[in-house]
């Protein structure tokens, strides 16, 4: 169903999102790699688990009932105390940048946009609806170009909630359906060496991923002719503004 992106932040970042900076973090900042540094901080969006999850990162998610050769070799001991099993990737995903938004979904048939979930307050006190997305895409992929050149991978879709009883392989798209309140969009960028790079199996130069966990910023220019500020009571009780055209 089609659905318009919605950052939801507090009103000070939202003022800073309309004149054009977008902040990415790693996706480090939100996984089981920095647990302990978040505990540590004072970031409460990360620290309670409104963004972070522990989650994060998963590259697959084991059957205890039928397991793997890694599970299998662990202690009965062990193995009594186990209630889920998976495993994290090292190399790739702590070092993608992210930018998560809010999807405002439409439903065709019923000719109204979805509600809301009330948790979505967490994030902040102000919604950014981005109506014309594909304009703010396009701003977004020049500014990233302008910066990087062609030392990036970029991928935006929406996120894949997988239920408990899921089994096998993820990506950085995929969450717990636990989090599906969320309703995400996301933005992934990854940052690539110019100066690195090796074979693949099919003998394709690949330039090396840039292992940098620190946040990114890009500018992409005042969005304020496609976007419009709301309170979040507003998007939750779905006082959406005239000048938001419904799909036809």
């Amino acid at each position: 169903m089609p659905c318009l992106p919605v950052k939801i932040i507090n009103k000070e970042w939202a003022d800073k999102l309309q004149e054009g900076s977008v902040f990415m973090r790693s996706l480090y900042d939100y996984g089981s790699w920095s647990v302990e540094k978040r505990f540590k901080e004072n970031d409460t969006l990360i620290k309670n688990g409104v963004q972070g999850d522990i989650g994060e990162g998963i590259i697959r998610k084991v059957d205890l009932r039928i397991g793997d050769d890694f599970y299998n070799s662990f202690s009965s001991n062990l193995k009594s105390v186990t209630q889920d099993f998976y495993y994290i990737d090292q190399e790739r995903f702590q070092f993608y940048k992210f930018y998560c938004m809010y999807g405002l979904t439409y439903m065709i048939n019923e000719e109204k946009f979805e509600k809301p979930n009330e948790r979505i307050r967490e994030f902040g006190d102000t919604a950014v609806i981005i109506y014309n997305p594909n304009e703010f895409l396009s701003r977004f992929l020049y500014a990233l170009y302008y910066e990087y050149g062609d030392n990036i991978n970029f991928r935006l879709d929406e996120v894949f909630y997988y239920p408990k009883d899921y089994y096998g392989y993820l990506d950085e798209f995929c969450k717990s359906e636990y989090y599906s309140w969320q309703n995400e969009i996301r933005m992934r960028v990854t940052l690539l060496d110019k100066n690195n790079s090796i074979l693949d199996d099919n003998g394709c130069e690949r330039k090396l991923i840039i292992q940098n966990v620190n946040p990114i910023v890009i500018n992409i220019g005042q969005i304020k002719d496609i976007s419009i500020q709301i309170p979040i009571d507003d998007l939750i009780n779905l006082r959406i503004p005239e000048i938001i055209k419904l799909p036809v």
